[in-house]
């Protein structure tokens, strides 16, 4: 399970740190995609873990890529921005 959860750390810390302060990118549909995909597939354990390191990062993912990235990249994001703040959620309620 850690190598999951640091292989999939490391992919969204690499997103974040790839659009900042960026004016250009190329596409990254399969970046954003394995990214949603590895989180759905962490154990629910394990999700409500990082949930609360990983909303800061996608917060900060969409305001660096607010003028870069193309709106169904974004609507990506912010769709897992709400899975993982769900599962934060989750976590202070249980």
């Amino acid at each position: 399970m850690y190598e999951e959860v640091f292989l999939f750390a490391a992919k969204a810390g690499a997103l974040e740190g790839h659009l900042y302060r960026r004016r250009k990118v190329e596409s990254l549909t399969n970046w954003i995609d394995n990214i949603s995909r590895m989180y759905h597939e962490l154990a629910p354990a394990a999700k409500r873990e990082v949930s609360p390191a990983f909303i800061p990062v996608l917060e900060r993912t969409l305001k660096y890529g607010h003028k870069v990235l193309e709106m169904g990249l974004r609507e990506k994001l912010q769709q897992l921005l709400a899975a993982a703040s769900a599962e934060a959620g989750m976590q202070k309620a249980g």
